[in-house]
């Protein structure tokens, strides 16, 4: 199954399609070009060995993209161009700037089977900063904004795994704007969305947020109170409630 392909963004014309891809979601933002690797490349029409403005599209099984990722030049490592076709799916390796999410990859293979509510909380804590990423990825590659979509009048937030600032806005996702759903990324991300709901009239909505006092005692309160704030301030009442399942 094709799960990967490079893409020239400016055409969208497909330069090389490939079942998965190695080295690229690494742990850090290492600012220089890197080498990773396309893994069974199905398809390859890059006859040169550097092609510029390119796009690493992240496909789902029908093969439409879910996310993207601009890489702009990239560089194949061997100079001469592989042989690709039935029974002869080799690795290829390029150079190219890679990405700072070293869980994305694992994640991408579940969103492209499709997730379900609360998959991002039955990951490891160290999976949730890779998970957010992935989630606001798909969220903006599918062509929605940074607002709110749903239309209950309120939204629970279960904090019961609420354990770090990235599961917070996992969780804060999800409850607003549904499974995959994204509402920031940061504090100033959250301010965005709810700027951009008020502006354009999103139904509004009152916030319970459960197990408050674990979620306070995980987040710390100077950021707690400050996304309280935030959503006071933008007409969002919030309920703290505690010790009660969610909905």
């Amino acid at each position: 199954m094709i799960s990967y392909r490079l893409v020239d963004e400016e055409s969208g014309d497909v330069l090389l399609t490939a079942e998965d891809i190695r080295d690229f979601f690494v742990d850090q933002d290492l600012g220089t070009a890197q080498r990773f690797t396309f893994v069974r490349v199905h398809r390859m029409e890059i006859t040169r060995r550097k092609s510029e403005g390119t796009e690493l599209q992240v496909v789902d099984r029908n093969e439409e993209p879910i996310g993207k990722y601009y890489l702009g030049r990239v560089e194949r490592a061997s100079r001469e161009v592989p042989e690709v076709g039935p029974g002869n799916y080799p690795d290829v390796d390029f150079f190219g700037y890679t990405c700072e999410y070293p869980k994305a990859g694992e994640i991408w293979k579940k969103w492209a089977e499709g997730v379900e509510r609360g998959d991002w909380a039955r990951q490891p804590s160290e999976w949730h900063g890779s998970w957010l990423h992935v989630a606001q990825t798909a969220w903006f590659t599918s062509g929605k904004r940074a607002t709110r979509y749903e239309t209950r009048e309120t939204v629970f937030l279960d904090g019961t795994w609420i354990t770090t600032r990235d599961a917070f806005f996992c969780a804060l996702g999800e409850a607003v704007n549904g499974v995959g759903g994204y509402f920031g990324s940061s504090h100033g991300g959250l301010i965005d969305c709810l700027r951009t709901a008020q502006r354009e009239h999103a139904p509004p909505f009152r916030l319970v947020w459960r197990d408050f006092a674990s979620s306070r005692h995980a987040l710390g309160n100077e950021f707690t109170d400050a996304v309280v704030s935030a959503f006071q301030e933008h007409g969002v009442a919030v309920t703290p409630e505690e010790n009660r399942a969610s909905e």
